[in-house]
């Protein structure tokens, strides 16, 4: 309710903290900057893709899913979709996790190759996105009532809205 009161100056602050925040990719050394985050972002995306396929095709399961594919396009998608989406892109997505994981990062662009300090900060900027995924799954087997497997069944089970 606070914010709704303030949304213009919340909105303002964010596209002042944006524009801010993108300046450094257009000066001198912007190239560098791009560089940095298309490393260490990329990870993170997909470890975050390889968790939501997991979740929605192992945990919210396959029939439900195909049938709410069902009721926006008129038909259900064909077993090749399905297995791509439960075994072949988790298959393919763990590879390239446990390949990025296990090769060591060593950054260079033009004839430049970043300090040390430099992969650091990457795996920091990395981390504090993915982060929160494991923080609110602890969370949640925390605050739900039961025994630990009760709290784990519950925490994986879609809720109904």
């Amino acid at each position: 309710d606070l914010l709704r009161k303030r949304r213009q100056w919340l909105v303002l602050v964010l596209v002042m903290i944006c524009t801010l925040g993108s300046m450094s990719t257009v000066t001198f050394g912007g190239a560098y900057v791009v560089k940095f985050f298309e490393e260490y972002a990329a990870g993170t995306v997909i470890i975050v893709v390889f968790l939501e396929a997991i979740a929605v095709s192992w945990f919210y399961g396959m029939k439900q899913f195909c049938n709410d594919i069902r009721e926006m396009i008129g038909f259900i998608p064909g077993k090749l979709w399905q297995i791509c989406w439960v075994v072949i892109s988790p298959v393919f997505l763990m590879f390239i996790i446990i390949s990025l994981l296990t090769t060591p990062m060593e950054i260079k662009l033009f004839n430049y190759t970043y300090p040390y300090w430099t992969k650091v900060l990457g795996n920091f900027l990395g981390t504090s996105s993915i982060i929160w995924v494991p923080i609110y799954m602890v969370y949640k087997i925390i605050i739900t009532p039961g025994t630990l497997g009760e709290r784990i069944s519950t925490s994986i089970t879609p809720e109904r809205s």
